[in-house]
């Protein structure tokens, strides 16, 4: 186990809860405020450069809500609902 890797993983409405700069699974993740990002398995291969910043005032933590990144909204939003998390999008 390395232990120098620093992640703060926990299930938040019984979804996987992360800060955002800490996703390293692909998927669909939902921020507190009720934002949508899709994370595809591209966008966290080794030697890529980040494809986003997010900065806010609230913290980083975000839910995946989903494991595919091309879930189509109609979904995401459902299933966002469904937990009681804020949709935004």
């Amino acid at each position: 186990m390395d232990t120098t890797t620093k992640t703060t993983q926990k299930v938040h409405h019984g979804f996987l809860a992360v800060q955002f700069s800490e996703i390293n699974l692909p998927g669909v993740y939902i921020t507190q405020r009720g934002d949508m990002f899709r994370v595809p398995s591209e966008a966290l291969a080794e030697g890529r450069s980040p494809v986003l910043a997010w900065e806010n005032r609230e913290g980083g933590l975000v839910s995946r809500v989903c494991e595919d990144p091309y879930t189509p909204i109609s979904k995401c939003r459902q299933l966002a609902a469904d937990a009681d998390l804020p949709v935004n999008f």
